[in-house]
């Protein structure tokens, strides 16, 4: 469902208009989405016009054994597993309009 608006938080521009207008898109949740996962964990790739983005979870237990071995000295492990949760492919534009949201969110908290 689409709802235009000229206060929306997503820029779209014609490039046949001489303006551009700016719409707000109203997501509905899916059939699989009505339960939100929580990630600690991500990594990002670049694919051919899209950019992977894969969301984990490294169990909060192991984050506290490794870094109580980082301060003790000790060795500490080479890899250490996470469940993934979500793997997103998303197009380049995307990728850069999510960048620039997260970056508006947290420089509005600092």
């Amino acid at each position: 469902m689409t709802e235009i608006n000229n206060t929306g938080s997503e820029n779209k521009t014609d490039t046949t208009a001489s303006q551009s207008t700016q719409i707000s898109i109203k997501m509905q949740q899916g059939e699989h989405t009505s339960q939100p996962l929580y990630s600690n964990f991500t990594a990002a790739q670049a694919g051919q016009g899209v950019v992977i983005v894969d969301f984990g979870f490294v169990d909060p237990q192991t984050i506290h054994a490794v870094n109580r071995l980082a301060r003790s000295g000790e060795k500490i492990p080479d890899t250490v597993s996470a469940k993934m949760l979500c793997r997103m492919a998303i197009s380049a534009e995307a990728a850069n309009s999510l960048a620039q949201q997260l970056n508006q969110l947290f420089n509005r908290k600092t």
